[in-house]
């Protein structure tokens, strides 16, 4: 599986096509960790964390059918739905230069996806210590159409993120 280090800014990423803006105004408030967004020119996700400026450990992984995940080794885990225009999928961290950004290997046909992601040591944040893990998140993508749904929420950031209030629309 692919993984790399990426920088994060503003709490959050996106998963996107390569033309995709470094930030978005769509936040994941129903599940506390992500949500489908539609960037220009293309449907994607943002991915909201626990730590605001810093780097991250991401996994992530194109896959051809529902992967099996151990609900046990993660704090949160929720799966959405997007509408993919095909090409080469991304992760896109912070606006840096070089730009922070983890391709995914291989391209994807154009239509719906699902995208799983999980996440553990959410909840240190910005006093996360030396010691202490890094932020890390799993990103598996699927040909599909199904409900969005969360398997798993037990951390606090996920908590305060489903507890925000959106902005008007």
């Amino acid at each position: 599986m692919p993984t790399d280090m990426i920088w994060i800014e503003y709490n959050g990423f996106i998963i996107g096509p390569p033309d995709s803006p470094p930030v978005s105004t769509e936040l994941p408030y129903r599940t506390g960790l992500v949500a489908a967004a539609q960037f220009e020119p293309a449907g994607g996700a943002v991915v909201v964390t626990g730590i605001k400026d810093d780097q991250i450990r991401v996994i992530a992984e194109l896959l051809t059918a529902e992967p099996a995940i151990d609900l046990d080794v993660w704090e949160d885990v929720a799966v959405v739905g997007i509408d993919w225009p095909g090409g080469v999928m991304r992760v896109i961290g912070a606006d840096v230069i070089p730009p922070s950004v983890m391709p995914f290997t291989g391209e994807l046909p154009p239509g719906p996806m699902m995208v799983l992601v999980a996440g553990r040591n959410r909840d240190a944040g910005e006093q996360r210590g030396d010691d202490d893990p890094i932020e890390e998140y799993l990103i598996n993508v699927w040909p599909g159409e199904e409900p969005d749904r969360m398997p798993k929420a037990t951390s606090r950031v996920g908590a305060m993120w489903r507890d925000a209030t959106p902005p008007p629309a």
